[in-house]
């Protein structure tokens, strides 16, 4: 009997470490890259003055290289604009580094302005390279100053007899088209290479912790290869030949991506170059002498917009679902994901779409819970009994496991009849942990109020009296009203379950377990924590019918 107490202890201690370790994840650490210096020897011949020349021309052609480079990249811009997205890109070697997201806002202030998706941390650039080709950096020809639905723009490069011209339109939503004809007027084939890149700046990535990926993302062979951005720190380069595919960079929410054409060979890459990361195609191509080709390049740079982007998959971007991460539980989380969309649209507030698919899926899980509880009310029922027989035989623990084999039996209890059904139970709870984790409708989106966005905490923290207080407070102590009330159901959910735990240890142990999770819960998503205690209310009342039915 003292060893299995030992080990029901073990098995405790052991859920709880597992419970922590899989709510909070796992921490991310962003190494930072060494600085590179370069050597040059001095000979005695090389005096100070001779040093300050030399570095003076340098920096010199650097300077004029640097404003070369500078007017010829700035000569031509054009905007971008739709119902989602506004901005601009050069067309000189059409890099776009300024692109907003028009439904979308920094913060929830009235005024905030609209997210700023691509800009000069984050970019992206197309360019076909070849030694025939006209250079793509230079100031194209270009038909056309605004691009919309209703307008593409055409820019045009020519090299002697060699014409580069790209037709660049733009849909009602996240997505560009770049179709690029190349006419090889010469008399001699060209070889050339076509080249996407989706760049960021080190200084731009998120420290932060997060559930969902953030970093490097591709299809590659029609499998979807995620990768964060300090393993590629680590490694240096990721390279892959495939065939058609995808690839770009993610955010929580936003993602860009390059989708080149999928009936050729793409070598995909990722990489870090200095202090940037770099998300690249590269796809090969010979054109004869006399001859012209035509390829087209697809760039979706947006929100994370579930309906959307299965929208796009069925348009010809393969696999475009796998773009967002469902996590483990996907054949729930992509099911839940959708019908909460659908509750969200019927009753228009976020918040309320949990609570009803809190309370659907209960009514869904009641056969299942009805075992659970029903077990722990008959459970409950006889622990009268059972503490009779602890008080009894404290002594004899051989013969008092006899006689409490005797009591399960002669009340029909199974004491283990109860963990099957919170087993099935954990991969429902965590795939909805990632829906809630992953669904754009939860950023910014109001409740009733104090809470007025349920992808952050809540806000309200018990410890300054609600901000009358301003006094500073580590972050682990901002615990708000809803975690609060959280833990307060944890509480009572306890004391009408039967007290399992046999020694003081594991009673003390049961008995933090509310704090734990209250003070752990202050810093997730409110709306997390608002389907959590709406989802315990609801089991204390189930609980409630079952033990009076019983008569517990």
């Amino acid at each position: 009997m003292i060893e299995e107490e030992k080990k029901e202890q073990k098995n405790i201690a052991l859920a709880l470490i597992l419970i922590l370790v899989v709510l909070f994840g796992f921490n991310y650490f962003e190494d930072k890259p060494e600085k590179q210096t370069v050597s040059v020897p001095l000979t005695p011949e090389i005096t100070d003055k001779a040093i300050d020349m030399v570095a003076t021309d340098v920096l010199s052609e650097k300077v004029a290289t640097d404003m070369e480079e500078q007017s010829n990249l700035e000569t031509v811009r054009i905007s971008v604009k739709n119902n989602f997205v506004s901005g601009s890109f050069l067309a000189n070697g059409t890099k776009t580094d300024d692109l907003q997201l028009s439904e979308y806002r920094e913060t929830t202030q009235p005024d905030s302005a609209a997210v700023s998706l691509l800009n000069n941390s984050f970019k992206t650039q197309l360019n076909w390279q070849g030694n025939l080709l006209p250079d793509m950096t230079k100031t194209p020809v270009v038909q056309g100053q605004e691009l919309t639905p209703e307008t593409p723009v055409v820019l045009t490069w020519k090299k002697g007899d060699v014409v580069v011209e790209r037709t660049i339109s733009l849909d009602n939503a996240y997505l560009l088209s770049y179709e690029d004809k190349i006419t090889n007027g010469s008399s001699e084939p060209i070889s050339a290479e076509l080249v996407g890149q989706v760049i960021r700046n080190e200084s731009s990535v998120s420290p932060k912790m997060s559930s969902v990926h953030e970093g490097f993302l591709g299809l590659f062979d029609n499998k979807a290869v995620e990768e964060k951005y300090k393993d590629i720190t680590e490694k240096d380069t990721e390279q892959v030949q495939t065939q058609g595919g995808w690839i770009g960079q993610t955010d929580k929410y936003w993602q860009t991506i390059f989708v080149p054409e999928q009936q050729v060979d793409n070598n995909m890459t990722f990489e870090k170059k200095g202090e940037q990361y770099i998300s690249s195609f590269r796809s090969q191509v010979s054109i004869p002498a006399g001859q012209s080709i035509t390829r087209t390049t697809k760039l979706f740079a947006g929100a994370k917009e579930l309906k959307l982007i299965k929208e796009y998959e069925e348009q010809g971007i393969p696999r475009f679902e796998l773009s967002i991460d469902f996590g483990w539980y996907y054949f729930l989380t992509k099911p839940f994901l959708y019908f909460l969309g659908f509750l969200y649209s019927l009753v228009g507030n976020m918040g309320i779409a949990i609570l009803i698919f809190a309370t659907l899926l209960r009514i869904a899980m009641l056969p299942i819970a009805q075992k659970t509880y029903e077990s722990m009310a008959k459970m409950k029922k006889i622990q009268p009994k059972v503490k009779a027989l602890q008080e009894r035989y404290k002594d004899d623990r051989q013969r008092l496991q006899i006689e409490m084999m005797n009591l399960y039996r002669r009340d029909k209890v199974n004491p283990a009849s109860g963990c099957l059904p919170m087993l099935i139970q954990i991969p429902v709870f965590f795939a909805l942990y990632k829906v809630l984790s992953v669904s754009i409708l939860m950023r910014q989106a109001p409740f009733y109020g104090w809470i007025k966005d349920l992808s952050m905490p809540d806000p309200s923290s018990v410890f300054t009296a609600f901000g009358y207080l301003p006094w500073p407070i580590p972050s682990f102590l901002n615990i708000g009203v809803w975690p609060l009330i959280m833990g307060l159901t944890m509480i009572i959910q306890q004391r009408l379950s039967p007290q399992v735990a046999t020694n003081k240890d594991q009673k003390v142990m049961m008995m933090m377990m509310p704090i734990i999770f209250t003070f752990m819960m202050g810093n997730f998503a409110s709306g997390l924590v608002i389907y959590w205690t709406w989802s315990n209310i609801l089991s204390i009342a189930q609980q409630k019918y079952i033990m009076k039915k019983v008569g517990a």
